[in-house]
């Protein structure tokens, strides 16, 4: 039997005919820089200037959603919303990367503060939205009843920390990689993008840039680190790829105890293949000739 998204605003005593949910994403270009699950203040004030004054319908509580792959949404809190006023009439955030927001016609400042209702659930309540990702604010019952629960996760190392927070080291990897029933959010938000990524001796500061564009995204590419000890393959075209990595584990077998990974850039997938991947490989090159990683003695890339 499911839980719907109602079930639990009727357990948390929420009145649900003045309940209004919301799912944001910032994979687009211009809003990228809104969200820091470490500082959300700029997402607070972006969520609070809205295009008019009906558009939460006039409802109290906002249930405030974070796209976390394909359907998939992330719960980052219970908002009531205080009072509503032109945006071009408050005090502007200092740090608001885009104040042009508060300027534009009609733009309504909805002054809003978090709640305690559902606290203990932000950031481990994962839904799904469903079909219609389209409409991104919901107030309807039956829309709200369609939204199923998917996963409310024990604590927080289960929550994707958002791909340019990722710092793990090779143990971490294998495991959020190599157990995906437990780590589902990580690894749906892995397989979503393409991605330049940095594979770091921490130890001896050796590096390697690589990239992943085949299938699964970044999932499958650093789910055969997981499974070679870090040689990234197993195959000749994956050892003729990674040779650098290759010739410094036969050289330092335990090494990839040492490896830390990290995500340099994230190339959201557009839905043409041949372009995505030809994008992914010239940010590669870029990232190989920023960072000086090709045929150097800090380097661990030969090709």
């Amino acid at each position: 039997m499911s839980i719907s998204l109602i079930d639990l605003i009727n357990v948390y005593g929420l009145p649900l005919d003045n309940v209004v949910a919301i799912r944001h994403t910032f994979n687009k270009k211009e809003t990228a820089d809104i969200w820091d699950k470490y500082d959300r203040a700029n997402f607070y004030e972006y969520q609070s200037i809205q295009p008019s004054e009906d558009f939460f319908k006039h409802q109290k509580y906002v249930l405030s959603f974070i796209a976390d792959g394909k359907t998939h949404s992330r719960f980052v809190g219970c908002f009531e919303i205080l009072s509503t006023a032109p945006a071009s009439q408050v005090e502007k955030l200092p740090s608001f990367p885009h104040p042009d927001f508060y300027d534009k016609q009609n733009h309504i400042y909805f002054k809003m503060q978090i709640s305690d209702n559902m606290k203990d659930l932000i950031d481990r309540l994962v839904i799904d939205w469903g079909a219609g990702t389209v409409g991104y604010v919901q107030y309807k019952k039956d829309a709200l009843e369609k939204k199923t629960v998917l996963s409310i996760h024990p604590d927080s190392k289960h929550v994707f920390p958002g791909y340019y927070r990722v710092v793990w080291d090779f143990q971490t990897m294998e495991e959020y990689l190599t157990d995906p029933d437990d780590y589902e959010e990580i690894k749906n938000a892995l397989k979503e993008v393409y991605a330049i990524y940095l594979v770091v001796d921490t130890q001896t500061g050796k590096f390697y840039v690589g990239s992943a564009s085949g299938k699964d995204g970044l999932y499958g590419r650093w789910l055969t680190y997981a499974k070679t000890k870090g040689k990234g393959g197993g195959t000749e075209e994956d050892d003729a790829g990674n040779k650098g990595i290759v010739e410094y584990l036969k050289e330092n077998p335990n090494a990839y105890l040492n490896f830390q990974y990290s995500i340099l850039e994230v190339i959201h997938k557009t839905g043409i293949k041949e372009k995505d991947i030809e994008t992914t490989l010239y940010a590669e090159k870029i990232w190989k000739q920023k960072m000086c990683s090709l045929n150097t003695p800090w380097g661990l890339n030969r090709n």
